[in-house]
């Protein structure tokens, strides 16, 4: 809507011209969520891709020390973009940042990416970790079968007793 003075002083051919030009004033909120979502996102991929390099050379220490910053800012990212889906779009194009979020997306897609993939990795070698140590317990607890001196199997020495065994894991990520 025009402000009155507006209208009073366009005069009626100018009405339309008003009208025009309050609709196309910036919405302050509009444009303060914008330039939150792409801060937010800006820092979001600064901490994706720490994180990731932290997985990449298995630093645990980082990476525990950037959970909280990811979490949080994960939170905002979803709370700003769900507010923003609920505003005007083209209100929304319009604002300054809305450019700047197109020039990140990019890289901030990519940092999701492979933050995904190095978890993923991860999580697969924590699995096979698991599965080789569950293996070999299961392996040395199971009792020795030999043949006996009538010819016949029978279990050797004591059942049930951990016979040291290997594990082998390519713990690359």
């Amino acid at each position: 809507m025009p402000a009155p003075t507006d209208v009073i002083t366009a005069g009626q051919d100018g009405l339309a011209a008003a009208i025009r030009a309050a609709a196309s004033r910036q919405d302050p909120e509009v444009a303060t969520l914008v330039a939150d979502l792409a801060h937010v996102v800006e820092e979001l991929t600064r901490v994706l891709e720490e994180e990731t390099a932290a997985l990449a050379i298995k630093d645990m220490d980082r990476m525990r020390a950037l959970q909280g910053d990811k979490q949080r800012l994960g939170r905002g990212y979803e709370q700003l973009y769900a507010l923003l889906g609920r505003q005007d779009q083209a209100a929304v194009r319009q604002t300054p940042d809305f450019a700047r979020l197109g020039e990140i997306a990019p890289r901030f897609a990519e940092a999701v990416k492979e933050n995904l993939r190095r978890i993923g990795a991860a999580r697969s070698l924590n699995e096979r970790i698991l599965g080789a140590v569950r293996s070999a317990i299961v392996r040395a607890q199971a009792p020795t079968t030999v043949y006996g001196a009538n010819g016949r199997t029978c279990t050797a020495g004591r059942a049930g007793t951990i016979r040291a065994g290997a594990i082998s894991v390519n713990t690359s990520i």
